[in-house]
C-alpha cells in the first residue's frame, strides 16, 4: 500500500509518503522555503513527488488532514466531507484528483490526525489515553481519545478550561504584548522561570468567563481589563501563574480518564502543540509515574504523517512501522555540500572529531548537519548549533547574538545516554528534548535556566557522529554535555541544506561548519 499523507492548509504544512507501512519520505514546507510555519503545501507536494523513492503512478491512497486546500486536491464531495467532519465524523472516505488521475482519499479530522500520531508513539496499545491540546483544531481546542480494540474512540471534546489549552497560551502572549503568531507560546513560556505563581493573578485568571474561547470580542474586552490591573505588570509572575494553572488542569483531566491498572496507570500519549510544554510534561510524568508518548512533531507539522498513520491503522487495519525522528527530507549529496562551501569561499577538509572537540573546548561554536533533518521544531543533532556550556557568556553569544532571540530564553543541551544515567540514576530518558531536569550545581551552567533546570536531549550510540563528538569533548573538558540549539538564523525556519546554513552563518561568529563527513573553518586554524 502506497499512501500520500498531507497537511495541506494552515500553518506548518508538509507532505509524507508511506510505502508498505514505512515512512519513505517526508518534508515540512518551511524547510524548503525558510519561511517559518509556511502554508504553501504545493511546494512540499511538488518536492515529494519529484523524489526517486516516491512511486507517483503507484500511489493507492491519499490521506489529508483538515482543513483541506481544495485547489491542491480536487475532492468532488469536499463540501459533504466537511459537513460530516463538522458533525463529528473522524474521517470521510472519498476520492481526489492527483496528477490527472482519480485516487482513493481519506479526509481525516484535524484532531484525529494528531491523536493517531500520538497513539502511534504509544504503540496503539489498548487503553492508551490520548490528549490532543492545541490553540485551535477543526472542532475543539482540546480533545480526549482512547485506543480500544484497534479503534480510536473520541471520548471528550473540549474537556479543558481556557487556561488549560493552547488558546490560553496565545491569549497570555497577546495580553503581554507578544502578538498572536504560532511562535508566541514558545517565547512566552520561558518567562515563567523568572517569576512565581501569584494568588491574586490566579484568582483573576480562574474568574475569566469561559466563553472567551469562542467569543473573540469578549476575549479582547477581558484582555483590555486585565492589562490595566497592577498584578499583571510583572510578566514573569503572570506566566508562572498561568503555567501552574495549565499544568493542574491537564493533570486533572488525564487523572479522570487514564486507564487504571494493578501497577498504576495505562499508557498516556500527548498530541497538539501544547505537548511541547516541557514543564507540564515533566510534572505529568512525575505525577503518573510512567513515561509519556509524545511525537517530536506533535504540532501541526506532524499531520504530514498523522493523516497517513490514521488511514493505515484505523481505516485499512495496517499497522505502520515506528517513525524515525530523522525523516525530514534526505541527506544532502556531498557534491552539493562542496559546491556550497566553494561558493562561500570556505575550504572543505575531512571531518575530525578531535579537532572539533578541541575547538568547542576553546569556546568555539559549531554548526552541524547530518543526513536527513529532524521532524518537528527541536534540534536533535542533525541540524544543530553546538557550544560549550562551561564557557561564560556562551548562552548570550549563541542565543542573543547569533540567533537574536529574547534575553530570557534558555538553551537546551545534548548528553550521551550513559552519562545521563550516571547523573540521573533511574530517571527516564528524553530523546526528543521534551522534558526538563534539574542540573547539578556547576554542571553545564550556560545551559541552565534561571530556575536551575535544563531541557536535555539524551543521545544513544545509534547516532555515532554526535555521540562520538560528545565523548571526545568530555575527554578534553570533563563536561558531560554540549549546548544544542536549532540551526537557524534570526526569524528563519531551521536550515535544511549546506547553502541554507552558510547563508545564515558564514559571516557570523560560527567557527566551524560540519556537514556529515566534511567540515570547514570560518577562519583557518592557526
Amino acid at each position: 500500500m502506497k499512501v500520500l499523507s498531507l497537511h495541506s492548509a494552515g500553518h506548518d504544512t508538509g507532505v509524507g509518503y508511506f510505502e508498505d507501512g514505512r515512512l519513505v519520505f517526508a518534508v515540512e514546507t518551511e524547510r524548503l522555503t525558510r519561511v517559518k510555519h509556511d502554508h504553501r503545501s504545493d511546494i512540499a507536494l511538488e518536492h515529494v513527488l519529484s523524489q526517486e523513492s516516491v512511486d507517483v503512478d503507484g500511489i493507492d491512497l491519499v490521506a489529508v488532514s483538515t482543513p483541506v486546500r481544495s485547489a491542491l486536491l480536487r475532492i468532488p464531495d469536499l463540501e459533504r466531507a466537511m459537513e460530516r467532519i463538522n458533525a463529528g465524523a473522524p474521517h470521510h472516505r472519498t476520492t481526489c484528483d492527483l496528477l490527472g488521475r482519480t485516487v482513493d482519499c481519506v479526509v481525516v479530522t484535524h484532531e484525529v490526525s494528531h491523536a493517531a500520531l500520538a497513539a502511534h508513539y504509544a504503540g496503539h496499545e489498548d487503553g492508551t489515553v490520548v490528549l490532543v491540546n492545541e490553540g485551535r483544531g477543526q472542532l475543539t481546542r482540546s480533545s480526549l481519545f482512547r485506543v480500544e480494540q484497534d479503534r480510536l474512540e473520541w471520548i471528550a471534546k473540549d474537556p479543558l478550561p481556557w487556561y488549560g489549552n493552547g488558546f490560553g497560551w496565545t491569549a497570555i502572549g497577546h495580553l503581554l504584548g507578544f502578538g498572536r503568531s504560532p511562535s508566541v507560546t514558545g517565547k512566552v513560556m520561558a518567562l515563567g522561570g523568572y517569576g512565581a505563581p501569584d494568588t491574586r493573578i490566579r484568582e483573576q485568571l480562574r474568574a475569566v468567563d469561559p466563553r472567551v474561547m469562542h467569543d473573540l470580542d469578549l476575549a479582547e474586552r477581558v484582555r483590555a481589563e486585565l492589562v490595566e490591573r497592577p498584578e499583571f505588570d510583572t510578566a514573569a509572575h503572570v506566566v508562572a501563574t498561568f503555567q501552574e494553572l495549565f499544568t493542574e488542569a491537564v493533570h486533572a483531566v488525564l487523572d479522570q480518564h487514564v486507564t487504571r491498572t494493578a501497577t498504576g496507570v495505562g499508557p498516556i500519549a500527548l498530541g497538539g502543540g501544547c505537548a511541547l510544554n516541557i514543564v507540564a510534561n515533566s510534572a505529568l510524568r512525575e505525577a503518573f509515574g510512567r513515561d509519556l508518548a509524545i511525537p517530536p512533531a506533535c504540532g501541526d507539522a506532524g499531520h504530514l504523517a498523522g493523516a497517513g498513520i490514521y488511514a493505515l491503522t484505523y481505516v485499512l487495519g495496517q499497522r505502520p512501522e515506528p517513525l524515525s525522528v530523522y525523516a525530514n527530507g534526505t541527506g544532502e549529496p556531498r557534491a552539493d555540500v562542496l559546491a556550497a562551501l566553494e561558493t562561500a569561499g570556505l575550504k572543505a577538509v575531512p571531518y575530525d572529531a578531535g579537532s572539533t572537540a578541541r575547538l568547542l573546548a576553546d569556546g568555539g561554536v559549531v554548526a552541524l548537519t547530518e543526513g536527513a533533518a529532524e521532524l518537528g521544531p527541536r534540534a536533535l543533532g542533525h541540524r544543530s548549533l553546538l557550544g560549550n556550556p562551561d564557557v561564560s557568556g556562551m548562552r548570550k553569544r549563541m542565543s542573543e547574538d547569533l540567533k537574536q532571540r529574547e534575553w530570557y530564553r534558555p538553551l537546551g543541551a545534548v548528553m550521551r545516554d550513559e552519562r545521563f544515567a550516571e547523573l540521573y540514576p533511574g530517571s527516564r530518558t528524553s530523546p526528543y528534548m521534551l522534558f526538563e531536569y534539574q542540573l547539578p550545581e556547576g554542571t553545564a551552567p550556560e545551559a541552565r535556566h534561571i530556575n536551575g533546570t535544563c531541557r536535555i536531549q539524551t543521545l544513544g550510540a545509534d547516532q555515532p557522529l554526535l555521540h562520538g563528538l560528545l565523548g571526545a569533548f568530555e575527554a578534553h573538558t570533563g563536561v558531560p554535555a554540549l549546548i544544542n540549539t536549532s540551526l537557524n538564523g534570526p526569524g528563519k525556519a531551521i536550515a535544511h541544506t549546506a547553502e541554507h546554513v552558510l547563508d545564515d552563518f558564514a559571516r557570523s561568529a560560527v567557527d566551524l561548519f560540519v556537514f556529515d563527513d566534511v567540515m570547514a573553518y570560518r577562519n583557518e586554524p592557526r
